[in-house]
């Protein structure tokens, strides 16, 4: 079975997107109030909600 091979791009894009909105919405937090706290809520809670997802989904196996 032939594995198909992945750029550095591929692999890290995801995660440091994710990375990104945390860091925005810990900041926004941290630093502003009112309009800022709606957007640190989004930013941090875009994250759980893809792990919920991503965690919800039946695991793939390979060769099935």
């Amino acid at each position: 079975m032939k594995r198909e091979r992945h750029t550095m791009d591929e692999i890290f894009r995801w995660p440091l997107l994710l990375a990104g909105l945390i860091l925005v919405g810990l900041a926004s937090a941290l630093f502003g109030d009112d309009g800022w706290d709606a957007l640190s809520w989004a930013a941090l809670a875009i994250p759980l909600a893809v792990l919920g997802w991503k965690a919800s989904r039946r695991p793939h196996l390979p060769g099935s």
